[in-house]
């Protein structure tokens, strides 16, 4: 399961999932959480775009390799990844990481932070 949230930070941590999953034939899920879906738009609308999002940088050859399966959920990004996690019995959360000093996850947390704390399964924090 690789949680991404579109940053520049996540493109890297791509790299490692995408690898992961060629390298042992996974299925792997693209999983993106939005804090809420704006008033003013349709879910399906917003749903198909984040889909092409999230498929849109994975090569033909990774595709040809492993089953990729882009998904959406709406809340709490930390508590809807565990959720999926849980939910599908995941094997590996992959998130990538700022490099953010041990103050400002002491006073602020981060969704990855959360995830590793709390998750149904081993993470693997990709630094930026």
């Amino acid at each position: 399961l690789f949680g991404t949230d579109f940053s520049a930070h996540s493109e890297r941590a791509l790299e490692y999932a995408l690898s992961l999953a060629a390298e042992y034939s996974a299925e792997l899920t693209l999983l993106n959480v939005l804090e809420e879906i704006p008033p003013s738009s349709d879910l399906s609308t917003v749903t198909a775009e984040v889909v092409r999002q999230l498929e849109a940088p994975i090569p033909a050859e990774v595709r040809n390799g492993c089953t990729i399966k882009p998904r959406l959920r709406v809340g709490r990004p930390y508590q809807e990844i565990m959720r999926y996690a849980r939910e599908t019995r995941t094997d590996l959360v992959i998130l990538g990481v700022r490099g953010r000093n041990a103050l400002d996850l002491a006073l602020f947390g981060s969704t990855t932070y959360r995830v590793i704390q709390t998750g149904p399964c081993p993470v693997l924090a990709v630094h930026i």
